[in-house]
């Protein structure tokens, strides 16, 4: 994991495709939670059993914006997969359609996500391929509606549908062109000089929080308001609440390792930016309002 490429900070590029190249993640979807801070959802759980009550919507709002995610709930893994595709990528071309597709060695990928010790054992190997594609298939059941504080919003997919192509015998993601379109206007950010140790972190909700403050150079934050802009369900139960703030304590020295310091006295967040970690401006600068909403 060591062959990463990193991009130049406050750079413009060229193309959408050049700024996905050099780019982890939007920062729009870290800072309001598509991901909830989570690994997986029971079928029992109170997010589960609500969003079901809802029509299959849940609606998270934070004071970056608004989500409305339909169809289907995502995790921190669905997003660890998403970050490792985006991190190592073989190829990444525009169709003839217009529409993005990033090609990749989805066995590679597979085996940085599981770090499977046994890579002779084929039928591991084969599980695990199943298991990666089946994750695709949610990400790409998943519709979006982003609304930023100023009014302006977008409906999209993140997946439009999974290629193959022969000629470079990869598998690939056609990326939604109006996620390409929220990629375009928006900000990104190419946190991948950490991934390998972010994607190690054993908390989802822990994985979360170092996610978001990598969308920012510096940040102050109660760990309510980080809690709330992560997707953790508020108000929780004395319990629940109790249990989150145990696994924050028990990582403060973890959180040190990505720049950030908690304080679980004050239950204050604090944090002065880390190395590497490199902030992707809009293409358009005279144009950084979101398109307009497709029908």
């Amino acid at each position: 994991m060591s062959n990463i490429k990193k991009s130049s900070q406050g750079s413009l590029f060229a193309t959408v495709e050049e700024k996905i190249k050099y780019s982890t993640s939007t920062v729009e979807e870290l800072r309001v939670p598509i991901y909830a801070p989570v690994k997986q959802l029971p079928p029992q759980s109170s997010a589960v059993i609500e969003f079901k009550k809802n029509n299959n919507v849940r609606i998270i709002k934070t004071k970056w914006g608004q989500v409305e995610i339909r169809n289907r709930l995502l995790t921190q893994t669905h997003k660890d997969i998403m970050d490792l595709i985006f991190t190592y990528k073989k190829k990444i071309k525009r169709l003839d359609d217009g529409t993005i597709a990033l090609y990749f060695s989805q066995s590679e990928i597979s085996k940085m996500y599981n770090q499977d010790p046994t890579e002779e054992d084929k039928s591991k190997k084969s599980k695990n391929l199943k298991w990666f594609r089946q994750k695709l298939d949610e990400i790409a059941d998943c519709r979006i509606q982003y609304k930023d504080n100023t009014g302006n919003e977008i409906d999209f997919r993140i997946i439009l549908k999974k290629a193959y192509s022969a000629q470079e015998d990869l598998f690939g993601i056609i990326l939604d062109s109006n996620y390409v379109e929220f990629y375009e206007k928006g900000l990104s950010v190419n946190y991948s000089s950490k991934l390998p140790d972010l994607i190690a972190i054993e908390s989802p909700l822990v994985k979360s929080i170092v996610r978001f403050f990598f969308t920012h150079k510096a940040l102050n934050l109660s760990l309510e308001n980080v809690l709330e802009t992560v997707g953790f369900p508020l108000p929780a139960s004395i319990r629940t609440l109790q249990t989150a703030k145990k696994t924050l304590r028990e990582n403060i020295e973890l959180f040190k390792t990505f720049g950030i310091e908690y304080n679980s006295k004050k239950e204050i967040f604090y944090y002065k930016g880390t190395d590497n970690i490199f902030i992707n401006i809009a293409l358009d600068t005279k144009t950084k309002a979101l398109p307009s909403l497709n029908d």
